[in-house]
């Protein structure tokens, strides 16, 4: 196994469980590594610090999957993590047949990411290294799982930064293209080769079924970047007299109409536009709603693109803040690390100063219980919401 030796000082931050080597960090290998390679990474004096892969050509040049010297990266510890993630979803009560086994860090498998649909599963390798251990995880998953069908997605971005060519599929039995998923009293269709993300955003269960706390019987609510309609129709199960559900894909909007005849709803409004277009042209028309939810994709993929973001933040809560009733609530969700809580409290205070309406927080959320964030890596905390009254 190649030996990495690191700089001085960067061995305090791996003790105590951060899982990053960054490329600038290293001082030596035994010998020139290559990408997926397994390494052991060691302090400038030669003394263990953890087991871990490599990828020489990214800045995150190496992820420690094991920091224990008695443990090293092997077929039998890939199993060992992937049962712990199960049993700690089986403590759960996520009132869901759908639900995030493996988030990565957060379950100790660094660039491993597993969603469960009922009875098929769908993995994405985030990392070259990771995906070397294809062969252990597809094994342990179905000795685990016992599923149907494994599905295997490649975001760009894994081919493009860790230098993936293969294209995913099917990597064990047979998985149709649209699986049927329910969540409390609710079902979804699932786009397991075409969806976003894995297929649906499980990260949000708990903040859809929070926002029912928000829906007085006869409101009428605006579901902005509303995707497959989670939120709309989670409003329109709480009683909503009517609902708005706004997203620029096209395929995103059928699949959200065949959610709502799947649960025997109607009086919900599917319709393809650009969401800040639609929020000014309301405004422009002094429409108002009883409840706006925003929740739109990652404005910011890095700690640059942050002022951008927030210049894009401030423009949908300037326009919801108008487009709410008095007394009615304003639901803003990001789901980038790099957008924190305190940018949209910032964002959210500013525009609420040029609206002249005044606001009080009612309540926050993160993401679900099966996408455990590690304290030592905070970018497993990506997710949060803040809801407001809009006085």
């Amino acid at each position: 196994m190649i030996q990495v030796r690191i700089k001085p000082g960067v061995e305090d931050r791996i003790r105590g469980f951060f899982p990053w080597v960054y490329r600038p960090e290293i001082i030596s290998y035994s010998k020139q590594p290559k990408k997926g390679d397994l390494v052991v990474v060691r302090d400038y004096s030669g003394r263990f610090l953890g087991y871990g892969y490599i990828n020489p050509s990214t800045n995150i040049s190496i992820r420690i999957v094991s920091f224990n010297k008695e443990e090293p990266i092997g077929e039998e510890l890939i199993r060992k993590r992937l049962k712990d993630a199960l049993d700690y979803r089986k403590r759960l009560s996520l009132d869901s047949n759908a639900y995030r086994l493996v988030h990565s860090e957060g379950d100790f498998l660094p660039g491993l990411i597993v969603d469960v649909y009922g009875e098929y599963a769908v993995v994405e390798f985030t990392t070259y290294g990771m995906r070397s251990f294809k062969d252990w995880v597809v094994k342990a998953l179905v000795e685990l799982l016992k599923p149907k069908g494994i599905y295997e997605r490649v975001s760009d971005y894994v081919a493009t930064i860790e230098g993936v060519e293969d294209k995913g599929g099917i990597l064990y039995g047979d998985v149709p293209e649209e699986v049927t998923i329910w969540e409390h009293d609710l079902k979804f269709l699932v786009l397991v080769p075409r969806g976003q993300k894995t297929g649906f955003f499980l990260d949000q269960r708990r903040a859809r079924r929070l926002i029912r706390n928000f829906v007085k019987p006869g409101d009428e609510c605006l579901d902005l970047f509303c995707h497959t309609g989670g939120f709309a129709l989670n409003m329109k199960r709480a009683g909503a007299k009517k609902v708005t559900a706004v997203d620029l894909s096209e395929e995103a909007l059928k699949v959200g109409k065949k959610n709502a005849s799947l649960n025997q709803m109607s009086d919900v409004e599917w319709l393809e536009a650009n969401a800040f277009d639609f929020l000014r042209k309301m405004h422009a028309e002094g429409r108002r709603f009883d409840l706006v939810v925003i929740d739109p994709p990652s404005f910011a993929k890095n700690k640059a693109s942050v002022p951008s973001a927030l210049r894009g933040y401030k423009e949908l809560f300037f326009r919801g803040l108008h487009v709410t009733k008095p007394g009615g609530y304003l639901v803003v969700y990001s789901c980038s690390f790099h957008i924190r809580r305190e940018h949209l409290l910032q964002t959210l205070l500013e525009a609420s100063k040029d609206v002249k309406r005044q606001v009080r927080i009612v309540g926050e959320s993160i993401q679900d219980l099966d996408h455990p964030w590690m304290l030592q890596t905070p970018n497993t905390l990506y997710l949060k919401g803040i809801y407001a009254e809009v006085l």
